[in-house]
């Protein structure tokens, strides 16, 4: 995570519970929830079997989880095998559930039998972030926020680009795949009606954020050409993308969005 040398947007009181500092907060109440879901997943990697990677994770958001104070992210094992393992993460605020997560982690394993990776699309070559100005975004209730912390840059070919500025926690001990889930939470936002102006509903919250990826992530930008589509009779809408790095293609993210009136 080269250039992080802002705070770390958690502070640790013990290894299981931890406070959210003011640049934590998402566009609305309470910690963004790819933050939140980052944390969970830092805790779930600490707590599996050390040769096992993620390769899914499912995020639910059931509040808003608070800013300043002490969060408990409480952590089971649902199962532990030679090759597959599944742990369960909730967090725990003044004694209610703020939000839980499922995540598959594997073992790995060279496949003889391919020469080569199997892919049905290529990914489009990463451009050159140098020549793109940051992008500069305040939240709509005018306090700090996590694009604070992270660095963002729009692309003329239509891609989203993030790396961090600060880290999860003050070790910096977080997997670049924890870090990940912060900045991919933002993919819904970047696929909406009204842009580049301004939004024609008074929100669109995602409810949940679930993740694939089939290998480990290389370089500290992540790249997101974000799909959205919003139903006019229901109300209820998808966000969408594939994800990127510095060597193509590693994953998938994909949410559920409630839009508020």
């Amino acid at each position: 995570m080269t250039g992080a040398t802002l705070p770390a947007i958690f502070e640790a009181i013990d290894d299981a519970t931890f406070i959210a500092r003011p640049e934590a907060s998402g566009p609305f109440t309470g910690v963004q929830g790819g933050a939140v879901a980052g944390l969970m997943a830092c805790i779930i990697e600490r707590n599996a079997t050390p040769d096992h990677k993620p390769l899914s994770f499912r995020a639910e958001f059931l509040r808003p989880t608070p800013i300043s104070t002490p969060l408990t992210v409480e952590i089971e094992v649902i199962q532990s095998g030679r090759r597959i393992s599944v742990l369960d993460a909730r967090i725990v605020a003044e004694g209610k559930v703020t939000a839980r997560a499922a995540c598959t982690l594997a073992g790995t394993v060279p496949l003889m039998a391919l020469d080569e990776d199997f892919v049905t699309e290529a990914a489009p070559a990463m451009p050159d972030l140098a020549a793109v100005r940051p992008a500069m975004t305040r939240a709509p209730h005018g306090g700090p926020w996590l694009m604070d912390v992270l660095d963002g840059r729009t692309v003329s070919d239509g891609s989203h680009w993030f790396r961090w500025l600060a880290p999860l926690l003050p070790d910096n001990g977080c997997t670049p795949f924890a870090r990940m889930l912060g900045p991919v939470d933002f993919a819904h936002g970047m696929a909406r009606p009204g842009l580049p102006g301004r939004p024609p509903v008074t929100g669109w919250p995602n409810t949940d954020l679930t993740v694939h990826v089939d290998r480990a992530i290389v370089g500290e930008w992540i790249g997101m050409r974000p799909v959205g589509q919003w139903s006019k009779a229901n109300g209820l809408g998808i966000g969408t993308s594939a994800l990127y790095d510095a060597a193509g293609q590693f994953g998938r993210v994909t949410m559920g969005v409630v839009i508020i009136p």
